[in-house]
């Protein structure tokens, strides 16, 4: 765990000189202030140190907890593995680089996030980084609209055309028409790369009437060609790669949607950039509303958001928690 004298760095320090926010910042802005401090006086081998001894801290504090997420960690490999008995610091190392290198990036998100909903979050997710303490994860749940649908941000109407990024098993269609309403589109994509998926999409389509909805068996990517499957087993967490069993078309939504559409939504186990790339003409042009995840990998969060700003600087930006209250996943950014 840190010293007193750097909890004191970050919780209680009056120095914000390192990156002025506001003329008189509230507590919430301080307290990102200080962690950029904090990072700032640091280089890339002291911030691991700093992360691998509050791993270890929560080990000894809530063994039980620490067990069970760094056995989530380590089963989905997603932001680096964690075996400190084989000396394999691998997700300390990707969590130091990603604080260390891209600190003015997160700068920047904070910035322009739109609400101290979405500040709050950014604040805790990355304070979590650093200290792995779980009551920064627990004061960000919020259950209170479904996930990609946060009706304070998302309108939708009866001429939404819905682009379905990752269908899975069209849970996100069927969530779609409780938030909103069975006349709130016109038509709806869905993406879904597994056929065993596919055949949950179909029933959950006719089980709650759902009409104009079409699917694609394609994987969306920033160009059109083919990748592969190790399995077409129901997953929730299959990843496309250049070599596998089963082949799969993938598309640049751009080319193979011709319609404007209105809302894109994405979950697709870290391939979301290559996704965002394929429709960022879709984005200048028809300027939809935005629902993506953003915390399969440590970069997700800043980068894609800068990608939808470079492409359209009108867009305004929030985050939402989703998650459990134990290790931070299911964070959706919002550009609308």
């Amino acid at each position: 765990m840190f010293s007193q004298s750097e909890l004191s760095t970050i919780s209680s320090s009056s120095d914000t000189s390192s990156f002025s926010l506001l003329s008189t910042p509230n507590q919430l802005d301080m307290d990102f202030e200080r962690l950029m401090q904090f990072i700032k006086e640091r280089d890339v081998s002291q911030i691991t140190e700093a992360v691998k001894r509050n791993l270890k801290y929560f080990s000894t504090t809530n063994n039980r907890q620490y067990n069970n997420t760094i056995r989530f960690i380590n089963q989905y490999k997603l932001w680096g593995t964690y075996y400190p008995e084989k000396e394999d610091y691998e997700l300390a190392d990707n969590r130091a680089h990603a604080l260390v290198e891209h600190r003015e990036d997160f700068e920047w998100l904070y910035k322009i996030l739109k609400d101290y909903r979405s500040k709050r979050i950014l604040v805790n997710i990355l304070s979590y980084w650093l200290m792995s303490e779980p009551k920064k994860i627990e004061q960000i749940c919020d259950k209170t609209f479904n996930q990609y649908f946060d009706l304070d941000i998302v309108k939708c109407n009866k001429n939404e055309v819905f682009v379905d990024i990752g269908g899975y098993i069209g849970d996100s269609l069927v969530y779609y028409h409780k938030s909103f309403g069975r006349n709130c589109y016109k038509k709806m994509y869905c993406y879904e790369i597994v056929s065993a998926n596919i055949e949950y999409i179909e029933k959950n389509i006719e089980l709650f009437h759902l009409d104009n909805v079409i699917i694609r068996k394609k994987g969306a990517s920033d160009r059109n060609g083919t990748m592969y499957l190790s399995s077409d087993a129901l997953s929730s967490v299959s990843q496309l790669s250049e070599s596998g069993a089963i082949a799969i078309p993938i598309v640049k939504v751009d080319d193979d949607i011709e319609e404007d559409v209105t809302f894109i939504k994405m979950d697709i186990e870290g391939g979301e950039e290559e996704a965002l790339l394929g429709c960022l003409e879709k984005i200048k042009k028809n300027h939809p509303k935005l629902a993506l995840s953003v915390y399969h990998n440590h970069k997700d969060l800043w980068k894609l958001a800068r990608i939808i700003y470079e492409a359209d600087p009108s867009y305004n930006f929030y985050i939402r928690y989703y998650g459990l209250p134990v290790f931070p996943t299911e964070y959706i950014l919002y550009a609308v």
